[in-house]
């Protein structure tokens, strides 16, 4: 947005669009947000961005459902910490008048749906939309998940069916262009237009005994490669859970499902965790092994492909 008026206008749009802040914090509005410090655990920060162009098409899109977006893939690293989320700060470039509104629209839904404060950002003008989220998160009374603790013997899991977000791409895709079937559960474009961050079963995984744990971000075989080589173990897979109306490469590489993948050495005290939580079991996978180079996914090599950004 060029301009001080138009940038003074979309504040004042973004900041009525928010809820107030919370007793004691000071959010938008100021030089800095105020906020309280978590009563114990470890403080999480992390930050992701989604390009226009990179990460998503607003011809397949919504501009809420970016908004959405931007802040779920920022609650999915939390969760894959075993963590729940605090409070986030969004700075959106490159963002018309006409958007504002929608984005903070999906911004506040899937801050009302994850319990994650919306406290400030910063607005600028560019050639693209970019939305850019920080976050806070907290552990609580536990220690935060890593990646690289798993050790061989412990079992892995992925907590749902993978492929759905590809799927859903290729089928966005497929009607642009008239050629798609219009009987394709929507299931798979909203899989993929509003991602998942799964909190829930983040904390579930860190209460039965997780080892390691990555959100399912880049692909499976990417994101699982990266579990092994930080833990410094192999991976032997079974299977490859793929979801109804995708296909096993989109399991294996389509990324962006935000499932968690995680290893845990006691099978019964994870189905115990999920259960308690009310959550549907996580699915057993294959395990970890001492052979750091071994990647199999039954008799056949599991690559490690999946999303990857090319760097200039």
């Amino acid at each position: 947005m060029s301009g001080t008026g138009g940038e003074i206008a979309a504040i004042e749009t973004i900041r009525r669009g928010l809820p107030p802040a919370r007793g004691g914090e000071t959010w938008i509005g100021d030089d800095c947000a105020v906020v309280a410090r978590p009563a114990d655990g470890s403080l999480l920060l992390a930050s992701d961005v989604v390009v226009q162009g990179v990460h998503f098409d607003l011809d397949l899109v919504e501009v809420a459902d970016v908004g959405w977006k931007a802040l779920a893939v920022n609650v999915s690293d939390i969760a894959a910490m075993g963590g729940r989320p605090l409070h986030a700060l969004v700075t959106v470039v490159g963002a018309s008048a006409s958007m504002i509104e929608g984005l903070v629209r999906g911004l506040v839904e899937a801050a009302a749906a994850y319990e994650c404060a919306i406290v400030g950002g910063d607005l600028s003008s560019g050639p693209c939309l970019v939305v850019s989220v920080a976050i806070t998160g907290t552990t609580g009374e536990r220690q935060a998940v890593l990646r690289s603790k798993a050790q061989p013997g412990d079992l892995l899991f992925v907590t749902g069916a993978l492929g759905r977000s590809a799927a859903g791409l290729r089928t966005l895709r497929a009607r642009t262009q008239a050629t798609g079937d219009p009987t394709v559960s929507e299931e798979l474009v909203a899989a993929y237009r509003r991602p998942t961050a799964r909190v829930g079963e983040g904390l579930a995984a860190s209460t039965g005994g997780a080892t390691a744990m990555i959100d399912v971000s880049d692909g499976l075989g990417i994101d699982l490669d990266r579990l092994a080589t930080a833990s410094g173990v192999g991976v032997v897979l079974d299977t490859v859970p793929t979801a109804e109306g995708a296909t096993r490469g989109e399991a294996l590489a389509g990324g962006e499902d935000y499932e968690l993948v995680f290893a845990a050495p006691d099978r019964d005290a994870v189905t115990r965790a999920f259960g308690a939580a009310g959550l549907r079991p996580p699915i057993h996978i294959g395990m970890c092994v001492a052979d750091a180079a071994r990647r199999r996914v039954g008799a056949d090599v599991l690559p490690a492909s999946g999303w990857e950004h090319s760097l200039r």
